[in-house]
């Protein structure tokens, strides 16, 4: 009896500890971390315009996908989630022309937004307001996951007529880690792999 008593406030014991380490946000941190993926996510699509637009130089375009990727976990590049080595985020891309799924590095698609082969391209994406962001998840005792869902519309054009439009809604995985600094505590946020939910033709 006296050994299920003392088994029963270990486990007490171990829930209240568990329960300390996964402190919960508050409202007020939630929502501020909640604008910051959104900011970030819009960011990101600032970017990928930037990438697409045939009056940029070249070099200005891979300047932009640079900081574009800066903006990932292992930016762009390999990482690690629950222990698996990650080549890299991902991005999937659907197109109203075939059926298929494709996926593909970020790395990769951010170098084929470059080089579109259309004498011109734009793309927009939904605002910061208009981005819905899901409530947070706590992963771990100092990591935070949410999702920033958005609009990307897509128009080529050949000889200033357009030749293809569409728009596809996105969800993208933000992750979130909290550091303690002198400070007080530090939130970093870095974006994650993009889900294409529904392309419609336009």
């Amino acid at each position: 009896m006296k050994t299920q008593i003392k088994f029963y406030l270990v486990l007490v014991s171990m829930l209240c500890i568990a329960g300390s380490a996964f402190a919960q946000l508050t409202e007020e941190e939630e929502n501020m971390l909640k604008k910051r993926a959104a900011e970030k996510t819009a960011q990101m699509n600032d970017y990928i315009t930037f990438m697409a637009k045939k009056d940029k130089t070249y070099d200005n375009r891979v300047y932009y996908k640079g900081k574009a990727l800066n903006l990932f976990i292992g930016k762009g590049y390999k990482y690690e989630e629950d222990g698996v080595e990650k080549e890299g985020v991902m991005m999937e891309i659907t197109s109203t022309k075939r059926k298929v799924t494709n996926h593909r590095l970020m790395r990769d698609y951010f170098e084929s937004l470059i080089k579109l082969g259309y004498s011109e391209v734009d793309i927009q994406s939904t605002k910061i307001p208009q981005i819905k962001v899901s409530n947070l998840k706590q992963t771990g005792s100092n990591t935070y996951e949410c999702t920033c869902e958005y609009d990307q519309y897509f128009t080529a054009y050949r000889d200033r007529i357009v030749v293809y439009k569409d728009k596809t809604t996105k969800r993208i995985k933000c992750i979130i880690e909290q550091e303690d600094t002198e400070d007080g505590k530090e939130y970093i946020v870095m974006l994650g792999d993009v889900t294409a939910l529904e392309t419609k033709k336009l």
